[in-house]
């Protein structure tokens, strides 16, 4: 491994993933640090891409994100884009697009991509802390197998979900809204699923209910031969004696579901012994749910539990930028002359006491500008923050965080990083025109 870099991406998730593909892709020597055995954070537990079309039906997210679909789409690891509605009142804008994908082939095409563009990764690494030159940051100290070491950068882009390198930095930062983050929630896959049945069933009110209301998302693909089956759903389901939980099933596969379920409130995702304690009682939870949603739920019976993801983290730390994202600026399809990105997905807020999922509804179904502010943190010199953990309110991140607009971030920051090592200037010196326009002749819908 190098002991220094242009540009170092810390998190190999949904926005790092791209960010090291255009980083690299632009000229700059790039290394990806990632915890895990693979790139794709939070996309690898099952949930599909959501975000990439505004409710009008518009596409707002394209580029890079629209070169990984279509990797997937021939990898034969997802049927694109797919299109239902949301139900809403008539006459209201309803597009509802997903992309449902195979997470074992996203994490080779990911992989792949990141490597083809010429950066390095680093597996099964952890930051442990950063390196700085007054306010400047100039590298991150590792720490894995072989020990600690340290690796020089001219830029690092923090993507680890929980703005840790600009936390370790200096950079000021908030957490949900006055402290309080939405919950937490751990994904589980069960095999040999009827969903033909489970449908049928819901559209009876059978131990399901939402049929008839924006809870119900029913989206089809069709499988090598020509047979449909369904690949996204929302609803209401109560099995056992639990109380009423909105969940979300996921099938990449027919006949295998991905369950966004279960619930944790409370929980500092940003806390190591608060999140071992959100794993410890989401496990508990999810193996009742699962038991009792194969006793009691029709198209189950003869299910079973093929796997558990990692714990979800929805919030937990965001950067205070040099802008701020507002909940008015993305019910209101604000335009910023500095966006680089675009978002075009309902606030989704997963209530931090447990109760049901709030979607609000952006004016118009149209979609808003994330302005280039979002993703530089005060006080901290070359430095980029992407993800989750980007400058926003708690309301604005319920839109912001979904990852069709992740994706993109990855690409904007990726770029913007080695613009600024091309330029020999800081990242709050890259000019803006000169980013908006690689980004634009790279595909990107700003």
């Amino acid at each position: 491994m190098n002991s220094s870099y242009d540009v170092i991406v810390v998190g190999g998730g949904t926005a790092g993933m791209l960010a090291a593909v255009a980083s690299a892709r632009n000229g700059a020597k790039t290394l990806v640090v990632e915890r895990w055995n693979h790139l794709g954070g939070t996309a690898t537990c099952g949930i599909p891409f959501l975000g990439m079309f505004d409710t009008n039906g518009k596409q707002v997210n394209a580029g890079l994100a629209q070169e990984l679909i279509d990797k997937l789409v021939e990898a034969d690891g997802s049927p694109g884009y797919l299109y239902s509605r949301w139900n809403r009142n008539p006459g209201e804008p309803d597009n509802f697009c997903n992309v449902p994908f195979d997470p074992e082939v996203l994490k080779y095409v990911a992989q792949e991509m990141v490597l083809e563009a010429g950066a390095d990764i680093l597996y099964h690494t952890f930051v442990s802390d950063v390196i700085m030159d007054g306010q400047k940051i100039v590298g991150i100290e590792i720490v894995n197998k072989s020990g600690k070491q340290k690796i020089m950068a001219k830029v690092v882009i923090d993507t680890s979900g929980d703005a840790d390198v600009a936390y370790a930095a200096g950079a000021p930062t908030n957490k949900g809204l006055n402290g309080i983050v939405q919950n937490v929630s751990t994904l589980f896959r069960l095999g040999n699923v009827d969903m033909n049945k489970f449908v049928e069933a819901m559209k009876k009110g059978d131990k399901v209910q939402g049929r008839e209301n924006w809870h119900t998302r029913l989206t089809q693909a069709e499988d090598k031969n020509g047979k449909p089956y369904y690949v996204f759903m929302a609803a209401l389901m109560a099995p056992g004696n639990h109380k009423l939980f909105t969940f979300g099933a996921v099938t990449p596969r027919d006949s295998e579901v991905y369950m966004n379920i279960t619930r944790t409130t409370g929980i500092d995702g940003s806390n190591g012994e608060e999140v071992t304690k959100a794993e410890i009682s989401e496990r508990r939870k999810l193996m009742t749910i699962a038991k009792d949603i194969i006793k009691d739920t029709p198209g189950f019976e003869n299910a079973y539990l093929v796997s558990t993801a990692p714990l979800g983290v929805r919030e937990s730390r965001n950067i205070v930028g040099e802008y701020v994202l507002t909940q008015d600026d993305v019910v209101n399809c604000r335009e910023f002359e500095d966006s680089v990105v675009r978002g075009g997905y309902p606030i989704d807020i997963h209530d931090p006491v447990g109760g049901n999922t709030m979607f609000t509804f952006l004016k118009g179904g149209g979609s808003y500008g994330i302005p280039y502010g979002c993703f530089l943190p005060l006080n901290v010199d070359n430095l980029l923050v992407a993800g989750r953990c980007l400058s926003s309110t708690h309301e604005a991140n319920g839109s912001a965080r979904m990852m069709g607009s992740v994706l993109s971030q990855g690409q904007a920051v990726g770029t913007a990083a080695a613009i600024a090592v091309e330029m020999g200037v800081t990242t709050k010196e890259v000019a803006i025109q000169v980013l908006r326009n690689r980004l634009k002749e790279q595909g990107a819908i700003l």
